[in-house]
């Protein structure tokens, strides 16, 4: 079994740097023993191997060496290499640094650094919802201290696209913003914590500006991402409904 690398230029699109989440997956991917492969040599060659423990005080994550010890020697004079794992049937991606060779017990493992960041091939791709413009989406940005107005543009289990005109507040990229509020329509509102990926200003054809976002949910509940899910169903349903 061989896991296919995420390409260079998808990079950007993917990647996941809040902390909390980089945690929870790994080990998620540990608890569920997923194989995870091994690359040196810009992707050359490789070998399959798990995560066996994750040291998140001291910045470590281990994984299991291989049988072939002639492999192993050369993984270790890399002293780098990237880790390509699925979860969920979501690809993941990570870069191991500062790696070298450790004892887990009896059992020789692989250490390297915890990851600052990894790349995840999300599956909100597929389920991206443009909202209603009839029946709009709200969300209510906790920036500290005040709330932004947002209307929700688009919409997944995995983040949403929002627009603030001019004049209601600018969101940072790179910045996360907890105790935030999607108001579901006939779902209910809910509390989420948002981490804002891109930001950028459109100009609409009567010329007033708008700002908008893209934003990452970071640790969503389950069961607000079962609503989520159900929302995104309904309103696919009803518009078929209304052209069929």
């Amino acid at each position: 079994m061989k896991h296919e690398l995420i390409r260079p230029e998808d990079s950007e699109r993917y990647r996941v740097s809040h902390s909390h989440t980089i945690e929870r997956i790994l080990k998620e991917i540990m608890d569920a023993r997923s194989i995870v492969s091994l690359y040196v040599d810009h992707g050359q060659d490789f070998m399959l191997s798990s995560i066996v423990a994750l040291d998140v005080e001291r910045g470590a994550l281990m994984l299991e060496q291989g049988v072939d010890r002639e492999f192993n020697t050369r993984l270790l004079q890399a002293g780098r290499l990237i880790c390509a794992t699925t979860h969920d049937q979501v690809p993941i991606q990570f870069t191991g640094e500062e790696l070298k060779a450790a004892k887990l017990g009896d059992a020789a493992v692989f250490q390297v650094r915890f990851p600052r960041e990894l790349l995840r091939l999300q599956r909100r791709d597929s389920y991206r919802l443009a909202t209603s413009v009839l029946n709009p989406v709200k969300c209510l940005i906790n920036t500290g201290g005040t709330f932004l107005e947002a209307v929700v543009i688009d919409i997944s289990i995995g983040g949403v696209g929002i627009l603030a005109y001019e004049g209601a507040g600018l969101l940072r990229a790179g910045q996360t913003y907890h105790g935030c509020r999607i108001d579901l329509p006939g779902a209910g509102t809910f509390a989420v914590s948002l981490n804002v990926c891109t930001t950028f200003d459109v100009a609409l054809k009567n010329g007033r500006l708008t700002h908008r976002a893209g934003c990452q949910f970071i640790d969503l509940p389950p069961s607000v991402e079962t609503e989520i899910q159900r929302y995104i169903i309904r309103v696919e349903r009803e518009r078929r409904a209304r052209y069929t």
